[in-house]
């Protein structure tokens, strides 16, 4: 091996290149920034390159699409590049098996109807869960009717994603008006089943499921199995990949950033990641130590932040940028009003703008008729175009400047109170602090910005985020950074 290897134009670094001749089971530790595509990118080429393995014996996954156009993209050769559920589809056509994908909104829609069908008792013991101070009639034209909704889906989505049945839920935990809202899910939960069986329909993770079931009966030839954010995998992928394990013997290369696991809400398990080594024999650990985004003053507060969680594997990053000014606190009286404020500073300046929103209607809230909704990712203000994104859909991506919006003490705010209901909490009991989630959500939005990241938040309900940001960021740099109109 030379002693610099190119990507794409790019060199790798000393710890990139680690996993270059690495022929062990092994696990890549990153952190914002740290290239982990470059590092995927590098292992398959070198593979190539030096004739270790030819192109279809090596698989690639990744968790999202965008991710995975994002490798096809960059990649030289003819790889076969997948999402854990075009894995499965692809594995269920190679077996010849006949199937139907039942809509994405089934579920959303059969949640709704059951929620606002439901019997009175039922109603009165989810006025009552909630806490909600109006008619059960009003409720359904809340937010806060949503946000169960989605409660109800999150459950759902985690039982299914664990494989879990009745019997495994902790019962002896929960308080009798708790166990009544359970019994009430169990029974959408039921509905939903019969109507997809009824439809002859499978869901996306019952692709999984049942690929993990036949995937023995087809040939694979597989050497090398690369699966790129490996810390956003649920046990139902684990299990895809361990049955693969199994047939081929594989080598098993996972990339991810542990501060950066932020689906917890769909089924996937943090503890995976953490814990790779009682899945896979013989694993090599490896760290990237570099990140090439983000300046050190910003990488020093955002790691202080993110350590608050005890479930983690510990990292020191280093970077090799500088700004002594990285985030900017801009509280608010109006928000339409404060945002056009930070947009027409920032487009004085050089540098692109991404705006990021808890939730996918935190936008309309900020915005009047002096904006255009271009695109659900690209808003145009001014006559330039800034992109828009969930902090969600933005983790891998990146630019000058990031403006955050609703970091207020709000249901719906950052953090979102609604993710950490008890209801899931006990389902799910373990060491995390509460809103460790959403402290790892708030990790990636800070770490999107090559130069500054402005906070908006109401002067008079700042989240509590805002506040432990501020203790922080005055602790490294000895000083706040407001915004000046």
């Amino acid at each position: 091996m030379s002693k610099n290897y190119y990507v794409d134009n790019y060199p790798l670094d000393y710890y990139q290149m680690q996993l270059l001749n690495c022929e062990e089971n092994c696990i890549v530790i990153a952190g914002a920034g740290a290239g982990k595509t470059l590092t995927i990118l590098g292992k398959i080429n070198y593979l190539i390159e030096n004739k270790i393995t030819n192109e279809q014996d090596i698989l690639v996954i990744s968790f999202t699409n965008a991710s995975v156009n994002d490798i096809k993209k960059r990649i030289k050769y003819n790889i076969p590049v997948f999402t854990f559920h075009k894995l499965a589809m692809f594995i269920l056509e190679k077996a010849n098996f006949e199937y139907q994908i039942c809509s994405t909104t089934l579920l959303q829609y059969i949640i709704k109807e059951e929620v606002t069908t439901c019997n009175k008792q039922v109603q009165e013991n989810i006025i009552k869960f909630l806490k909600v101070d109006t008619d059960f009639t009003k409720f359904c034209q809340t937010n806060q009717f949503q946000s169960f909704c989605r409660l109800i889906e999150t459950f759902i989505n985690l039982w299914k994603t664990n494989a879990l049945k009745f019997k495994d839920i902790p019962m002896k935990k929960y308080t009798k008006l708790e166990k009544k809202i359970l019994y009430f899910i169990f029974k959408i939960y039921k509905k939903y089943i019969s109507e997809k069986q009824s439809a002859n329909l499978l869901d996306f993770d019952d692709l999984i499921f049942k690929a993990t079931e036949i995937v023995k009966n087809i040939p694979l030839n597989f050497k090398y199995i690369i699966i790129d954010e490996f810390q956003d995998t649920s046990y139902i992928r684990l299990n895809l990949i361990r049955e693969i394990y199994q047939i081929t013997k594989a080598k098993v290369i996972v990339v991810g950033d542990d501060w950066q696991s932020i689906y917890r809400f769909s089924g996937c398990d943090l503890n995976i990641f953490l814990n790779f080594q009682q899945f896979f024999p013989a694993v090599k650990e490896i760290k990237l130590v570099n990140t090439y985004r983000n300046s050190q003053e910003l990488i020093n507060i955002a790691s202080t932040f993110i350590k608050k969680n005890p479930l983690q594997i510990n990292k020191s990053l280093k970077s090799f940028k500088n700004n002594p000014n990285p985030f900017i606190f801009t509280p608010y009286k109006n928000k339409v009003h404060k945002l056009k404020k930070v947009l027409n500073t920032i487009l004085k300046t050089s540098g692109d703008i991404m705006i990021l929103t808890r939730n996918n209607k935190d936008i309309l809230e900020y915005i009047d008729e002096d904006y255009q909704i271009v695109s659900p990712n690209q808003i145009e203000y001014n006559g330039c175009l800034i992109k828009l994104y969930t902090v969600h859909k933005s983790k891998g991506l990146e630019a000058e400047n990031v403006v955050i919006l609703n970091c207020n003490d709000d249901l719906l705010g950052f953090p979102n109170q609604i993710e950490d209901n008890i209801i899931l909490k006990k389902l799910y009991p373990d060491k995390e602090i509460t809103y460790a989630e959403e402290r790892r959500l708030f990790y990636v939005a800070i770490t999107r910005c090559k130069e500054k990241t402005y906070l908006l938040y109401d002067k008079d309900k700042p989240s509590i985020f805002i506040i432990e940001m501020k203790k922080i960021v005055k602790k490294h740099l000895n000083n706040l950074s407001y915004f000046k109109d």
